[in-house]
């Protein structure tokens, strides 16, 4: 049989293990953990590019960058991909008109998609398989307010150059998602381009220009080894909270259910030209997009549910509302909740709701499959780390014991790896370590 280009790269990857001794002796030149290298070899196929050059480096050259990942650095003397021979070629952007990149144009992404194209902006349309070729043929059609509303205009592609630079790039995709496409945003990122992390959990860049002893902190746990930092520039974050529930109900139709509120501030705190004139094209659009001088407050707020509601739903199946109301299932989340606040206030972090009022407002959602329960059930990866993981080396880095958030995030672990859905990527995996295997023979004894 004829090896496909992942089999001779996943070669190569072995010959790196045995030339190194081993999936932890490449996992140390790596500065990650075995479990990854194990999930690299046997789930995703592929090394993350994040990764190659060290990997290169560990082995003194014998196996190189180009063996691990020809599709990112073609071999000496072979040619590039061949051009599609049929490009759509971009026509001009009317006066005024804002480029906007929606990479993961899914169910949220779509739905930002529909409503900024239709209020007169350049949109391009990034996604893949049946979901694509749907949009290519009919447009992306959004069900809202009992109504259809078809985007028809947007350049609807799976090839970043096909687009060029934009004005701003909206990020749509999980979190380790993102993490291994971004060195595919390249061709979208000229001198002033904007990215906007429209995503659930900690973002990667959460300790860029936070004022104090972590100031530009990098959290392993969202973000190993620095790839997106160094990849994307953290100067080029805006934060983005969101709140709508949308779904893809057929490929290229996307169902909005509620909400049109999307918070958006700088890193650094300042209302930006930026920051503010994305609120404007967005409000143009109909949709809420308030700009916050402390773009965290928002972020803990949805993270405090997700980080207890998320796994707690993954592990029981059971939706949103009974988790809330249920004594055993409520009372967990309130300690989790507890736990992450005492961090979030030990970063400088405001909640401005308490603990109840919060749970109660999950309650009032109704019978919700959480995120994670939906991913679970499809028996696709679960966004683990960004929502629960992160918190939990956040209270590692401010000397604080989280023993419930830890252990109801080794049971998703647990449940995600005998599931094959865990890890989703290359992250630090932070409970393995010695001082997590400590605190877990405290609790025990």
């Amino acid at each position: 049989m004829k090896k496909t280009p992942n089999d001779s790269a996943l070669h190569h990857l072995g010959q790196a293990i045995g030339i190194l001794g081993g999936q932890s002796a490449l996992a140390r030149a790596c500065g990650v953990k075995q479990g990854h290298v194990w999930h690299w070899l046997n789930k995703s196929g592929k090394c993350p590019a994040g990764h190659v050059i060290s990997i290169e480096e560990a082995t003194g050259g014998k196996v190189t960058r180009q063996q691990l990942r020809p599709d990112l650095y073609p071999l000496p003397g072979t040619k590039p991909p061949a051009a599609k021979a049929k490009r759509r070629k971009k026509t001009r952007t009317k006066k005024g008109a804002a480029k906007i990149a929606i990479y993961g144009a899914g169910a949220i992404g779509g739905y930002l998609g529909v409503q900024l194209a239709l209020a007169g902006n350049d949109v391009t349309l990034i996604a893949r398989g049946p979901h694509l070729k749907a949009m290519r043929k009919n447009g992306l059609k959004l069900l809202i307010d009992g109504e259809e509303r078809v985007a028809k205009g947007c350049l609807c592609t799976d090839d970043p150059s096909e687009a060029g630079p934009q004005d701003y790039l909206i990020i749509g995709l999980k979190s380790h998602q993102a993490y291994d496409a971004a060195e595919r945003f390249r061709p979208l990122l000229g001198p002033e381009t904007a990215v906007v992390t429209a995503m659930n959990g900690v973002p990667w860049w959460y300790f860029y220009k936070l004022k104090g002893k972590y100031e530009n902190h990098r959290l392993e746990s969202v973000d190993p080894g620095g790839w997106q930092w160094d990849t994307i520039g953290p100067e080029r974050a805006i934060g983005c909270v969101v709140y709508p529930a949308t779904e893809i109900v057929e490929p290229g139709v996307i169902k909005h259910v509620y909400g049109n509120k999307f918070t958006l501030g700088e890193p650094s705190g300042e209302i930006s030209d930026r920051c503010r004139m994305l609120g404007e094209i967005m409000e143009k659009a109909g949709l809420k997009a308030p700009v916050r001088d402390n773009i965290r407050d928002d972020i803990w707020i949805k993270l405090w549910g997700n980080l207890c509601f998320n796994p707690i739903s993954a592990l029981t199946g059971a939706t949103l509302d009974v988790v809330a109301t249920d004594p055993a299932t409520r009372i967990l989340s309130r300690c989790m909740m507890l736990e992450a606040q005492a961090i979030g206030e030990a970063l400088g972090v405001h909640f401005r709701v308490d603990v109840h009022r919060r749970i109660n407002g999950a309650a009032e959602v109704g019978p919700h499959k959480t995120s994670m329960l939906q991913d679970l059930e499809k028996n696709k990866p679960m966004e683990i780390d960004a929502l629960v993981t992160a918190v939990q080396e956040m209270g590692r880095l401010v000397n604080l014991e989280t023993p419930y958030i830890d252990s109801v995030l080794g049971l998703i672990q647990q449940r995600g790896r005998t599931l094959g859905l865990y890890p989703t990527f290359a992250g630090a995996d932070l409970s393995s370590d010695a001082g997590a295997q400590e605190a877990a023979r405290e609790l025990v004894d």
